[in-house]
């Protein structure tokens, strides 16, 4: 189950402002369940996989069981898998008043988006099930990023496995509250395989 943010957004019901209001990331810390946890970490996932899916929430749920039915998991492990998903959708639902979304899964091996950038969209949710979590810049160093300096190491934030970001891109940025930069944590050559789910709107047209 998600846990209410820690600085008190609440995602039940319907709130009168959004908890994304003024804000360039809404972070949720959690822990995934112990004994899922522990059975993806021994699962043999496809290398590389990359499934989009996209449409509404009366039509997900089959769309994302089939998904998680492509990676050949153990039947529980499948079903906990696409009931989470389903559970962050509903979040982003919820939180950005989009009607239809884009559902991201992916197996990843390499450094994916290495690079500090922020998104083309209006706001993305991004979790990872397997694997370091996103990483991401302080939107006060966007500046030191146009000027192309190198963020240091102290500067660089992480998102722990299992936490829940939904994070301001460029189509709703404004001077006061900017996208945010963030990118994939660097693990080409260490042998590690990250399950990353993200979710956007899906635009007309």
């Amino acid at each position: 189950m998600l846990r209410e943010p820690t600085d008190g957004g609440d995602f039940g019901g319907a709130p009168s402002r959004s908890p994304l209001h003024g804000r360039s990331l809404l972070l949720i810390p959690r822990s995934l369940e112990r004994s899922m946890a522990a059975q993806l970490d021994v699962a043999i996932l496809p290398a590389s996989m990359r499934l989009r899916l996209t449409g509404d929430m009366n039509a997900l749920p089959r769309a994302v069981a089939d998904a998680a039915a492509s990676f050949r998991l153990e039947p529980s492990l499948a079903d906990w898998l696409s009931a989470d998903i389903l559970e962050l959708a509903r979040l982003y639902r919820e939180t950005t008043r989009a009607a239809r979304l884009v559902v991201r899964i992916e197996t990843i091996i390499d450094d994916a988006c290495r690079l500090f950038h922020t998104d083309n969209v209006r706001f993305r949710l991004a979790t990872t099930y397997r694997g370091p979590g996103t990483q991401w810049l302080d939107t006060a160093d966007l500046s030191l990023l146009a000027e192309g300096a190198t963020p240091t190491p102290d500067s660089i934030r992480r998102m722990d496995r299992g936490w829940i970001a939904v994070m301001r891109g460029g189509k709703a940025a404004t001077p006061d509250v900017p996208a945010l930069p963030h990118r994939s944590p660097p693990i080409a050559g260490s042998g590690a395989t990250r399950l990353f789910v993200a979710i956007d709107e899906a635009l007309a047209g």
